[in-house]
């Protein structure tokens, strides 16, 4: 069988799960925001018309609830946890802003040569250290800020695209499946963040004074800490 195609079939034991990996906001924009479910306008035919040594880390079979589910519990983590906002989450009372998007393109195709599934070759692939799988990654996300009666304040876009090939020798063919599809999520969310952040309708909200995070200062020579 296929490299890529067993790895993918070991990872639905334990499933994909979106996550993303961001330090804490410099700046917490001054507002209660109300979460929406984000809306999957992903490119559905094209993630699950699978060919022969081929397969989707985003196909049903690989995420336990809906992917626009996984992924929009996944910002709203990122977000509470790293304070991009005073306040954010699904159920927000006496909310500032609500918050919604659309996922354009989320996934990861993963391709194995057709030719590893002669007998023996995988003497050749050792010997030449050839390539046995091909990543390609794409995730483009769409986030909107209005007001509770709908009207717009701001949108927001982040992507992310790569292409990886990697052989029965690199550390990469071990790691877990999702990875890369990860990294990719994480660099369009922060793109999302840096253009809230210098969105100057936000940051001068009349609503609530920003909150600013500033490094203590260090401490004087021969003051204790």
């Amino acid at each position: 069988m296929p490299l890529g195609l067993m790895l993918l079939q070991l990872e639905a034991c334990s499933h994909y799960v979106p996550a993303v990996t961001l330090e804490e906001s410099p700046q917490t924009i001054p507002a209660r925001v109300q979460l929406q479910p984000l809306v999957d306008a992903s490119m559905v035919d094209s993630l699950h018309s699978s060919q022969a040594g081929e397969g989707a880390i985003t196909d049903h079979a690989y995420l336990e609830e809906p992917l626009a589910e996984l992924v929009t519990k996944a910002i709203l983590k990122d977000f509470r946890k790293n304070g991009v906002f005073d306040a954010i989450g699904r159920n927000t009372s006496s909310p500032d802003l609500v918050l919604q998007g659309e996922i354009h393109r989320f996934q990861e195709r993963v391709r194995s040569p057709r030719w590893l599934a002669i007998p023996l070759v995988n003497i050749l692939v050792m010997l030449f250290a050839a390539p046995v799988e091909s990543h390609t990654v794409d995730v483009e996300l769409e986030l909107v800020l209005a007001y509770p009666d709908g009207i717009p304040l701001g949108q927001y876009r982040g992507q992310s695209q790569f292409a990886q090939e990697i052989t029965i020798y690199d550390p990469e063919v071990w790691n877990a499946e999702g990875h890369r599809l990860n990294l990719a999520f994480t660099e369009a969310v922060r793109q999302i963040r840096e253009q809230m952040l210098a969105d100057e309708k936000l940051m001068k909200a009349s609503w609530r004074a920003a909150t600013h995070r500033i490094p203590a200062p260090e401490p004087q020579p021969g003051m204790m800490r």
